[in-house]
């Protein structure tokens, strides 16, 4: 399982209360410590995912299917889902239960794009459908030259991109092939609808929608000839919403935002006699 990179800085608490080794909550802890603006715990409606156990629960592939299968063959122990494109076409793994207002976040490595046009992978919200020519979704398309759009689908493969943004620390410029990034969908509203997109916890793009695909549906990933790999699949409802960090660029092969930490500074000594 891939775990996240921590934010900001930290240090053990418990080094400073030795008494909160016992147990004690971080709610029961920050009211302690009177840390009135600490976020609320997100609700996840369903996952995490890290299919270590070799079985995948929640995802049910369209349009080959067989391409599909759970991975475990890593010395690491890391299951993944993963997808061997065998051809140009479109293949996605949404759930059976439809959502709504939603965030759904997933590490995804590209292990190969085809030489062809027809070259994306995707994460999606509010899907509905099940072939190529009746599927519609707000999907998070990722493609080879690194852009991350934020798209529309309409029945009959109709396609309308709302946002599109490029990352910097982009090797040669295109998306960094065999790394696992975090990237992320978020959907709210019906009149408009707002939609974020996040690569590696930092806001790449954002925009508003006033046609819809409908107010709820199905979450999932998939690709159009690209081979990707899936894991540790989280969908979240609203109060799992990240926000925009302003003045920050993703990265689409690192965390974003490296662990800092502050070390506490041991109590000053006496003064010297003289």
């Amino acid at each position: 399982m891939r775990t996240k990179n921590d934010r900001g800085f930290r240090f053990a608490l418990s080094s400073l209360f030795p008494s909160l080794r016992g147990g004690m909550s971080m709610l029961a802890m920050a009211t302690v410590l009177g840390l009135g603006g600490m976020n609320a715990q997100a609700a996840v409606v369903l996952g995490p995912d890290n299919f270590d156990s070799g079985a995948n629960s929640h995802f049910t592939p369209n349009n080959n299917p067989g391409e599909w299968s759970v991975d475990t063959s890593s010395e690491v122990a890391n299951g993944f889902f993963t997808r061997a494109a065998g051809s140009t076409a479109w293949s996605d793994a949404p759930t059976g239960t439809a959502f709504g207002d939603v965030s759904v976040e997933a590490m995804m490595r590209i292990k190969s794009w085809n030489a062809s046009t027809q070259n994306r992978a995707y994460i999606f919200a509010r899907y509905t459908g099940s072939t190529p020519s009746s599927a519609t979704a707000y999907q998070l398309s990722i493609a080879p030259d690194s852009s991350i759009s934020i798209e529309r689908r309409g029945a009959n493969k109709a396609i309308t991109t709302l946002a599109t943004a490029h990352s910097r620390d982009v090797v040669g410029g295109n998306w960094n092939e065999g790394s696992w990034t975090r990237v992320r969908l978020q959907v709210s509203g019906t009149s408009p609808v707002v939609l974020s997109a996040f690569v590696n916890d930092v806001q790449v793009a954002t925009v508003t929608d006033s046609v819809g695909v409908g107010a709820t549906g199905a979450v999932g990933f998939g690709s159009a000839g690209a081979s990707i790999d899936v894991d540790d699949v989280v969908v979240g409802d609203a109060t799992s919403f990240l926000a925009p960090e302003s003045g920050e660029s993703a990265s689409l092969s690192t965390p974003a935002d490296p662990t800092m930490y502050c070390a506490l500074a041991p109590a000053s000594t006496a003064a010297k006699e003289v």
